[in-house]
């Protein structure tokens, strides 16, 4: 019977898409009267958590990319020691037919050397596909240099001899050799089981993990959606850019085709290249990371989201989002946002990475009646299914089957 449930996050605190999930995920679960531990490195810890039954361990290290300590950074970003002691002496006080230890981030701080803990003490072990680190060594088959989707083979020769680090080759050497520690520590656990995020997200893990595991499970992210009125679309001119501002997230294509087709543009998020596009695209609005009723105000300022992501994102969270609001959403074909978006009824398709296919999708988006694609999307959008009790309860599902089987 499940008692206890670990989950894993590099990050006691929400910087992203997948410590939002863990977090509030293990939040959830504690509601539901389960003994939950987040096991994490990198601190403060979120105010929620602090407030909710959740057992948070934090071992207030630093994560790898802004450790000051550079050769403490190198070595823990392939194996963290302590992280490892320290999982180690958790599991030791816990009965393994009666837990599950839930992996979402570990790459950051923590390494894969909790992999290492897992095998020998019989714990079952499942892990969610926020991206693609299980396998590849910059986690997203993306090609910094040349920024497009990388068609070599994760962990080849091929893919050794490729510089396709946002920093440097000696970088993605560095990269390499952790992805080949990882791998090894994963090939020890028998009982690992993945969580996938959208079909995309399954078809490009799949052939990588299959050899792992052959026990896989959907669970839909848990999204904050909007319940308030929708956006009265046909009244606003603005188009929305929301996402992380770097390289992979398709910002320079965004920018390009607002200007190119003279309308007005809204970027909201922040990173490396904010302050690089904010001179080069000055008639853009640059409006930094917003929360709260100021993020609410300006998504009502807008006409429709383009997410024009280079990679193979997972599940992007912002597409559901938006919908809740009514606002169509552009997305390319290579992402799984795509399957939030069905062409010309409720948003619009392009060829990803492609700037003329894009600013086709606009004009189309700008030539049809947003009036009828909104009553589309409000008409087909099933707000039950994104809530974080949902969520929980199939967590809990794929729980229970995982100590079934075994």
């Amino acid at each position: 019977m499940l008692k206890n449930i670990i989950i894993v996050s590099d990050f006691a605190y929400v910087n992203g898409g997948a410590a939002k999930v863990a977090i509030s995920s293990a939040i959830g679960l504690s509601k539901l009267e389960y003994k939950v531990t987040l096991f994490s490195a990198v601190g403060p810890i979120d105010n929620n958590l602090q407030k909710s039954n959740v057992n948070v361990i934090c071992l207030g290290q630093s994560d790898i990319l802004t450790d000051s300590n550079r050769l403490r950074a190198v070595v823990q970003g392939i194996w963290n020691q302590r992280a490892k002691h320290e999982f180690s002496r958790l599991l030791s006080q816990l009965n393994p037919d009666e837990t599950i230890i839930h992996f979402h981030t570990w790459i950051k701080a923590l390494s894969s050397s909790l992999f290492g803990v897992t095998p020998n003490m019989k714990f079952r072990i499942v892990v969610t596909l926020h991206d693609y680190f299980t396998f590849c060594p910059n986690g997203g088959l993306f090609n910094y240099q040349t920024v497009r989707i990388c068609e070599k083979k994760a962990l080849s020769v091929n893919c050794l001899l490729c510089n396709c680090d946002a920093r440097s080759y000696p970088q993605k050497i560095w990269r390499y050799i952790r992805q080949v520690v990882q791998r090894h520590t994963f090939a020890k656990n028998k009982q690992i089981s993945f969580i996938f995020i959208s079909n995309l997200n399954r078809e490009v893990s799949y052939p990588y993990l299959k050899d792992i595991s052959n026990k896989w499970y959907f669970v839909q992210n848990p999204i904050e959606i909007n319940m308030q009125q929708p956006v009265n679309i046909w009244n606003n001119n603005k188009y929305l850019f929301v996402a992380r501002l770097s390289s992979e997230k398709g910002l320079d294509l965004f920018c390009e085709a607002i200007r190119d087709l003279h309308l007005k543009g809204c970027v909201l998020g922040d990173g490396y290249l904010k302050d690089e596009m904010q001179k080069k695209y000055h008639e853009i609005e640059f409006k930094g990371w917003v929360t709260g009723k100021e993020k609410d105000e300006i998504i009502r300022s807008g006409r429709a989201l383009i997410f024009p992501s280079l990679w193979y994102e997972g599940a992007p969270l912002t597409v559901v989002e938006m919908k809740s609001y009514g606002i169509p959403c552009i997305v390319p074909d290579k992402c799984s946002a795509s399957e939030e978006v069905v062409e010309g009824r409720t948003g619009f398709i392009f060829k990803s990475g492609d700037l003329e296919s894009l600013k086709q999708a606009i004009i189309r988006c700008e030539s049809t009646n947003l009036m009828k694609i909104q009553e589309n999307i409000l008409n087909t959008f099933v707000v039950d299914k994104y809530t974080l009790e949902k969520h929980c309860q199939s967590l809990i599902d794929v729980y229970n089957d995982i100590l079934g089987k075994s």
